[in-house]
């Protein structure tokens, strides 16, 4: 008779193998949390200012297209974080306001960023118009855009300029 006795097998986990594994992870997650929640907040603002260079670059496109000025419009007046229109007279009233003038809209900010704008020769800074060769009008604006994310001390801000020759870029800056 072949009779085991007393021999058992145990599947599963201990009460302190699972305490030692859930703390572990409680560790990781502790350490590691922060740092995914400014890589998300980086793209975030990376991503806002690649639209705004999409928009630039979708205006001056839309311009020498048409051989008309388009304009990229501010929704709020001069404050640029509420959103903006790439706009163009198409029914050739010599305005841009109709709503059959709208050719593309961008919502405002996520999060709680902002979005500044310096005009240099410009007549206004609630929009930027472009010429139907591409460049800026007047021939001698340039325009910067400073898009500040809500947190400075974890993320960089981006500096958006727009020179003459209607050509944008992105590049680092400090939170002012």
């Amino acid at each position: 008779m072949d009779a085991q006795v007393g021999v058992s097998k145990c599947r599963g986990f201990t009460l302190l193998e699972l305490l030692v594994t859930l703390s572990i992870a409680a560790i990781l997650l502790a350490v590691g949390v922060p740092s995914y929640m400014t890589f998300i907040d980086n793209n975030r603002v990376t991503s806002q200012a690649n639209d705004l260079l999409y928009g630039f670059n979708m205006a001056r496109s839309e311009a020498i297209k048409r051989g008309a000025e388009v304009r990229l419009v501010s929704v709020a007046g001069s404050d640029w974080s509420g959103g903006w229109n790439l706009v163009a007279d198409t029914n050739n009233d010599s305005d841009f306001t109709d709503a059959a003038d709208i050719l593309m809209q961008w919502e405002a900010l996520n999060g709680d960023g902002s979005l500044a704008i310096v005009a240099t020769n410009a007549p206004t800074d609630t929009y930027i118009a472009f010429t139907s060769r591409g460049s800026l009008s007047p021939s001698n604006a340039s325009f910067v855009l400073i898009l500040d994310p809500g947190d400075c001390d974890a993320i960089d801000s981006r500096i958006i300029s727009l020179q003459p020759s209607g050509r944008g870029a992105i590049s680092h800056g400090d939170c002012s």
